[in-house]
């Protein structure tokens, strides 16, 4: 009787520690699988920035099927460049994205140039709807400190103190356009020659965070500066991953 039940037990034991195997090899997996595809939507983001918008596109779709709200904005974004204009395809991963509470695909399909407005190929909400939830989700991040709303609400046409703001914050990505911006004539200088300082100053902060725009500018201008150069060199192996558009 004692060698019956000893044997169900280790039976049991058996089965108990095949299951605990099955479900640590299935957790193992599922982690693969994520890893795989946040290696494709890099590598997609990669490429679309190097201006490889179709051979960018498997990569991204891997993990835009899988659910990423950036891969799917970057999808859309690939989609509508290669072919020169909206598609209900691009439309759709837009959608997605913006689905998610993704900023720059919200804005995208608020876009009034965009042919998804003009012919109402979208499907979900008009762009007043699309553009009114934007700036509303912005704000509330914008005001907890996120600093990426706050260069979409700049975006957006909402102030140029929002990249500001985001500049001041440690952003370098908006560090970099604040300096830009102001290279374009934007903002107001009273002093002379503050304006080249401002612009100088923005653009060092952007390159010692290795922004790429604002590496190769400081490298025009410190050309003999080796420690400017060094960080030159760093942000040039460096893609920016931020998308951003023109409204």
């Amino acid at each position: 009787m004692r060698l019956l039940k000893d044997s169900k037990l280790h039976t049991e034991g058996q089965t108990l520690i095949k299951r605990i195997a099955l479900i640590c090899l299935s957790f193992f997996f599922i982690s693969c699988v994520s890893a795989q595809q946040l290696s494709a939507r890099d590598k997609g983001i990669a490429l679309f920035h190097q201006s490889a918008w179709t051979s960018s596109q498997p990569f991204l779709q891997t993990a835009a099927e899988a659910g990423d709200r950036d891969a799917q904005y970057y999808l859309g974004e690939a989609i509508r460049l290669s072919n020169r204009y909206m598609t209900e395809d691009a439309v759709k991963w837009y959608e997605a994205a913006a689905e998610q509470g993704h900023l720059y695909a919200m804005l995208r399909l608020s876009n009034k140039e965009d042919l998804c407005t003009v012919i109402e190929t979208c499907t979900q909400k008009s762009g007043k709807d699309w553009r009114a939830q934007a700036l509303k989700i912005a704000h509330e991040r914008a005001e907890r400190g996120d600093t990426e709303a706050m260069v979409a609400l700049y975006t957006a046409k909402q102030g140029l103190e929002w990249l500001e703001r985001a500049a001041e914050s440690g952003d370098n990505f908006a560090q970099q356009l604040l300096a830009s911006a102001y290279q374009n004539g934007k903002g107001w200088f009273v002093i002379p020659g503050s304006r080249e300082k401002a612009i100088e100053k923005w653009f060092k902060a952007s390159a010692e965070g290795d922004s790429l725009r604002g590496c190769i500018f400081m490298r025009t201008i410190c050309t003999n500066t080796t420690e400017v150069n060094k960080m030159s060199e760093n942000g040039l192996r460096r893609l920016p991953s931020r998308g951003t558009l023109t409204l």
